[in-house]
């Protein structure tokens, strides 16, 4: 790590990082990774709202070895691509998720938590690596074998994303990949009767996609906002019975917990923020993290407050074409985790004093939080 851009979250203060950035450099260009990055709310936001600042393509040496099902992922799924196959990719993406119907999270909840043991777990493997999947599929109406097969699976499919894949992940990927695609049309070709070969694979991508969006930043909020509500339990306690007590710490959680800390844009013309000339063909790290705590927008930003007036400005979810299509659905998910664990365990504690975290770069992700419910 240099002396500014997080590249490890193991035994890194970020937020320290972060506050020393938004004072010092809002935005400046690291000279190790040869990239601009910008901490500030309003230069974020600038940032995110220019149709100047595209997502960068992801081009990967070792993905040419990969199948054509997983290549076709690569090209058209709606979160990094830009222009009009970005807008067909997003608008089969919405398509998609708008077939998903309300589950019974509690039920859910009570099967995975049926395969532990209650005095000492893993949440992480236990619930928020299945949980957020498992409601899109269920909530989409696919039947058990699929959802088997999804959930098993999933943790091999987000390696699509990756930077840097091995080749053990590219045999992996391959693997598993066309029985994906064939899952997911099946369901397509029942759900949207009538449409061309083409139309049908956009819909089965941009159906990996919700779910990879899924498994890590739903993992990762789930995580976040059940350390939360145990670290403030006095307060929560308080108000059990009031569900948009939780639904306020889920949000504030986004805020200054969130399981996504940056993104990045290539500009594709000389683009100004405050004083700095980025030009044409530079990229831009764009970190939400930092922004959430920018005490311009935030008061008091580093203290958890479910009650702050404005923590729906937080930026974690973005903004412009790219924002999540799945916040609202996110946001709901965690709230109903959150408050039906608080009132059916009145006993919910944190085994581990330290948390280690995965070794990916734009995501803060706990590898294991060790709970006990009674």
């Amino acid at each position: 790590m240099n002396n500014n851009t997080i590249l490890n979250w193991d035994n890194i203060n970020h937020k320290t990082i972060y506050k020393k950035q938004l004072a010092d450099n809002p935005i400046y260009k690291d000279p190790n990774l040869n990239i601009w990055v910008a901490y500030s709310y309003e230069y974020c936001k600038a940032v995110l709202m220019s149709d100047v600042a595209i997502v960068p393509e992801l081009v990967v040496e070792a993905d040419s070895l990969l199948n054509g099902n997983a290549k076709l992922a690569i090209k058209k799924l709606a979160r990094i691509t830009n222009n009009m196959q970005h807008e067909e990719s997003r608008s089969a993406a919405i398509m998609m998720f708008q077939c998903i119907k309300p589950v019974q999270i509690n039920e859910l909840i009570d099967s995975l938590l049926g395969k532990v043991n209650l005095t000492q777990f893993d949440f992480v493997t236990a619930i928020s690596k299945q949980l957020p999947v498992l409601s899109i599929l269920k909530g989409m109406g696919f039947n058990v074998d699929d959802c088997a097969f999804v959930t098993e699976n999933i943790a091999v499919l987000v390696r699509i994303m990756a930077p840097n894949k091995s080749a053990a992940d590219i045999t992996a990927i391959n693997s598993v990949i066309d029985e994906f695609y064939t899952i997911a049309k099946r369901y397509v070709n029942i759900k949207f009767n009538g449409y061309n070969e083409t139309s049908v694979t956009l819909f089965a991508v941009n159906l990996l996609g919700l779910l990879i969006q899924s498994y890590d930043a739903g993992r990762g909020l789930l995580c976040n906002s059940l350390i939360n509500m145990v670290r403030y339990h006095d307060d929560m306690n308080k108000r059990l019975a009031d569900k948009s007590y939780f639904k306020r710490g889920v949000i504030e959680t986004l805020r200054l917990d969130p399981p996504v800390h940056h993104t990045k844009r290539i500009v594709t013309e000389d683009f100004r923020i405050g004083e700095q000339l980025i030009k044409s063909g530079e990229l831009i790290m764009v970190v939400m993290a930092a922004a959430n705590l920018d005490s311009i927008v935030f008061t008091d930003p580093e203290k958890y407050d479910p009650f702050r007036s404005n923590n729906e400005q937080h930026l974690t979810f973005g903004l412009g074409g790219h924002n999540c299509l799945a916040k609202y659905f996110t946001i709901g998910m965690a709230t109903d985790v959150c408050s039906y664990l608080a009132n059916k365990y009145p006993s919910i504690g944190i085994l581990q004093h330290e948390f280690k975290y995965e070794a990916l770069l734009n995501v803060r992700l706990v590898k294991e939080l060790s709970i006990k419910l009674a």
